[in-house]
C-alpha cells in the first residue's frame, strides 16, 4: 500500500511541474495607451516582477518588461502595476545590512521598473517597489513623476554605529503642508506601508474631501466549512516482551470516519497554502488468537479482542497545485491528537491446556491519548475533495512499558465544503 502512495505522489509532482504557470485574465496598457486583453502568468509576486508573460486573445505570446508597456492590471487580484523611470535609493533598509554595505559607492541608480499601485488619486498617489533587499515607497503629487520616500541606514565610521536616515518624514511634512494636522503627524510616522497609506488617505480627505480613492486591498483569507465522511483501513503491530498480548497476527479492520472541517486559505500565492483543522470520529477494532507454551508441558491460548472509539483533532498544512482545469491536486502534512471516548470491547480470554479458563481485561486502563503523523494526496473539484491519507502512531493505546501498539492506516476521505 505504501508503494501506491509513493506512486500517487510522483504523479502529482509531475502533474504540478506541468502546470506551474498560472495564467489568469489580465489587461496590458501599451505605450500608446491602448488596452490589450488576455492572460498574464500571475504569481502573486512578493517582489515586483522585472517582466511578465502575456498571452493575448489571439494567442500571441510575449514577454514584456517595463520599457515595453505602460503597465498592466490583474482585476481578480486587485493589482495594478505602472511603468516608471525612477531614481532608486540602493542604501540598505535594515540596520544589520548597513554594516556590510557601508562602502557602497552607488547609493542611487536610475531604472525603469514596474511599480505596484497602493493608492491612486488625482491629488496624491503611492506606489511600491519591493525587492529582496528592501521596500521602496514612491509618492506622486498630481501628474508629476514618482519620488522615492528616502529611508535607509548607514554605518558611521567615526562612531562605529549604525544611524537611521529618515528623510521621508521631511518629504511628507512638505507634501502635506496644506493640511497642518496631517503634516504634524508625518513628523513621527513610521516607515511602514500601512502607516504611510493611512496618512496619505487623511491628507486626501483634508485636501479634496468626499472624492473617491482607489486603494490596493489585501487578499482575503478564505474560510470554508466542511463535512467529512470516508473509510479507514487499519493495521496493527503489537511489539515488545509482553507474552500475554504480543503477536504478529492481529486482525486489520475497516471502519467509518465522520467529521467536520475548517479550511483557511492563506491570502498569499493565490490561496495555494491552507491550514486545515478537522474534528473526526474513528474506531480501532482488532483481535488475535495465539497459543504459547505455559510451564512444563502445558500451553495457554489467548483470545484478545479490542474495540476503541476515538475523537481526534487533526491540524494540517495543505499545498494546492495550480491547474488550468477544474481539478486541483493537493498534498497534506499534519498531526492528529486523538482521545478515547469509549471502550467498546477490551477482553482477554485465556484457556489453559490443563482445563482452566479466565477472562480479564486485555489492557488495564488503555492510554487515552494518541498522537499521529498524517500525510495525504487529494483532488479538489468545486465543493468536493477526495483524498487518500496515510496515518501512523507509536505506542498508541498501550499503557505498558513492555508493549508497543503501533497502528497505521490508509484513509479514503470525501469532504463536502460549503
Amino acid at each position: 500500500m505504501k508503494n501506491w502512495l509513493f506512486i500517487l505522489l510522483l504523479i502529482l509532482v509531475n502533474f504540478s511541474a506541468a502546470t506551474q504557470s498560472n495564467f489568469i485574465k489580465g489587461i496590458i496598457i501599451s505605450n500608446n495607451g491602448d488596452s490589450l486583453y488576455g492572460t498574464i502568468d500571475y504569481r502573486n509576486w512578493k517582489y515586483n516582477p522585472p517582466s511578465i508573460n502575456f498571452i493575448s486573445e489571439n494567442n500571441d505570446k510575449k514577454i514584456l518588461d517595463a520599457s515595453a508597456i505602460k503597465g498592466f492590471l490583474i482585476p481578480s487580484a486587485n493589482e495594478t502595476y505602472e511603468s516608471f523611470l525612477v531614481d532608486m535609493n540602493m542604501l540598505p533598509g535594515d540596520p544589520d545590512d548597513a554594516i556590510n554595505d557601508r562602502f557602497s559607492d552607488s547609493p542611487v541608480v536610475k531604472k525603469k521598473i514596474f511599480l505596484l499601485q497602493l493608492v491612486k488619486h488625482p491629488a496624491a498617489s503611492l506606489f511600491l517597489f519591493a525587492d529582496s533587499r528592501k521596500e521602496h515607497l514612491y509618492y506622486v503629487k498630481g501628474n508629476t513623476e514618482p519620488v522615492e520616500l528616502i529611508h535607509h541606514y548607514i554605518y558611521d565610521e567615526s562612531t562605529k554605529q549604525v544611524r537611521e536616515v529618515a528623510t521621508y518624514k521631511e518629504q511628507l511634512v512638505d507634501f502635506f503642508g496644506a493640511c497642518s494636522d496631517v503634516a504634524n503627524s508625518a513628523q513621527t510616522v513610521k516607515f511602514a506601508k500601512k502607516s504611510i497609506i493611512d496618512l496619505l488617505l487623511k491628507y486626501i480627505q483634508c485636501a479634496v474631501p468626499g472624492t473617491a480613492v482607489v486603494i490596493k486591498k489585501k487578499d482575503p483569507v478564505l474560510l470554508k466549512f466542511g463535512i467529512i465522511a470516508g473509510a479507514i483501513f487499519n493495521k496493527y503491530q503489537f511489539e515488545g516482551t509482553n507474552t500475554l498480548l504480543v503477536d504478529e497476527n492481529y486482525s486489520n479492520n475497516l471502519s467509518p470516519v465522520l467529521g467536520l472541517s475548517i479550511d483557511i486559505g492563506l491570502s498569499r500565492n493565490q490561496h495555494k497554502w491552507h491550514i486545515i483543522n478537522e474534528l473526526v470520529y474513528k474506531m480501532y477494532k482488532t483481535g488475535s488468537s495465539f497459543t504459547r507454551p505455559y510451564g512444563s508441558g502445558y500451553t495457554r491460548t489467548n483470545d484478545v479482542t479490542l474495540s476503541l472509539s476515538y475523537v481526534q483533532l487533526n491540524s494540517i498544512i495543505r499545498y494546492v497545485f495550480q491547474s488550468k482545469g477544474s481539478l486541483s491536486p493537493y498534498i497534506n502534512a499534519g498531526i492528529g491528537n486523538g482521545v478515547i471516548v469509549a471502550e467498546n470491547t477490551n477482553s482477554l480470554h485465556s484457556a489453559y491446556s490443563f482445563g482452566t479458563e479466565e477472562n480479564v481485561k486485555a489492557l488495564d486502563g488503555p492510554k487515552k491519548y494518541e498522537f499521529s503523523l498524517l500525510g495525504g494526496l487529494g483532488l479538489a473539484f468545486n465543493k468536493i475533495q477526495l483524498e487518500l491519507r496515510y496515518a501512523a502512531s507509536s505506542k498508541s493505546f498501550s499503557p505498558y512499558r513492555d508493549l508497543n501498539i503501533n497502528p497505521s492506516s490508509f484513509q479514503f476521505l470525501v469532504t463536502y465544503q460549503f
